[in-house]
């Protein structure tokens, strides 16, 4: 049998995900030329047709479709090989690349290197951020190998554990937070008033369900796409918003002068990790777990 070469399902993946020869091919570091007669060599060995060609465009055939998936999981499956050959010798060693999201990442990921570096010294760690939807599609193509979220996510079929509680605290003018405080009541302040990050953030959606915000006629139309902004737009307006505990530790809002306000034991949530259930490192996943959740 005339196995596929494992670089050409790659070149095959890039153009796929770029849904264009040029872009896909700077993405491998090749030339379209060589893209282009890898792709030809890949329908040539497996005797299908992957993508419909004419002289200005393509697109991928439902047999195509259907190889792009199964050429993602043999490729993530290859990884997972390497990698489980490579530390036989060391499992806490090597190399993990993880994906934190933007509410999390810039009040622990410090703290959490630093304590890696102290308990497991062989072990290098490659982050990156981003929104929970982007990250969890990466870890499915094998582009990262954990992420630090806020759970729970709905429809996913990976493996996950919480690590920590994140409580949700009132940030803002103090007399709106007195306001609230004294009814417990969000229809007391006024239209507009309160401040809430961006859909593409689940802080907001966990916030709102948490602390049991469900009156629209008071959230601004202003959308902030960061913490850092949303605590500027509270502090122009006199409004006031929610914040994640691991925030307000961090000192998020001190300089704005925010009144700064826990709400109640129940309102939180949940700050877990997430990983594909075919790794050969799930044991130091659950390390790195404990870590997070001893800073947490």
């Amino acid at each position: 049998m005339n196995l596929p070469n494992l670089k050409h399902l790659q070149y095959f993946l890039s153009l796929h995900e770029h849904q264009n020869f040029n872009r896909a091919a700077a993405a491998c570091y090749v030339s379209q030329s060589t893209l282009s007669s890898a792709i030809l060599k890949l329908e040539e060995q497996l005797h299908c047709q992957l993508i419909e060609r004419d002289h200005k465009s393509f697109i991928f055939t439902a047999q195509g479709l259907s190889i792009v998936k199964m050429a993602r999981e043999l490729l993530v499956s290859t990884n997972e090989l390497v990698t489980y050959a490579q530390q036989q010798g060391n499992p806490n060693g090597g190399s993990i690349r993880i994906g934190c999201i933007h509410t999390i990442a810039p009040y622990l990921l410090t703290d959490f290197l630093r304590v890696c570096q102290k308990n497991i010294p062989d072990l290098s760690l490659y982050l990156i951020e981003g929104t929970t939807e982007n990250l969890m599609l990466m870890l499915a193509n094998g582009e990262i190998d954990l992420i630090v979220l806020a759970l729970p996510v709905a429809k996913h079929s990976f493996k996950s554990k919480v690590v920590g509680q994140d409580s949700f605290y009132l940030a803002g003018n103090s007399e709106l937070i007195d306001c609230y405080s004294k009814s417990k009541d969000y229809k007391n302040l006024p239209p507009q008033s309160v401040f809430l990050l961006s859909e593409e953030h689940c802080l907001t959606d966990h916030a709102v369900s948490a602390c049991n915000f469900t009156d629209k006629s008071r959230i601004n139309p202003f959308l902030a796409s960061s913490i850092s902004t949303l605590i500027q737009m509270t502090s122009y307006h006199n409004g006031i918003t929610f914040l994640p505990s691991i925030a307000v530790r961090k000192g998020v809002g001190v300089n704005e002068n925010l009144t700064i306000k826990k709400l109640d034991d129940s309102m939180y949530r949940d700050i877990g990790i997430m990983w594909r259930p075919t790794t050969v490192r799930q044991q130091l996943f659950l390390t790195l777990a404990d870590l997070i959740s001893d800073l947490l």
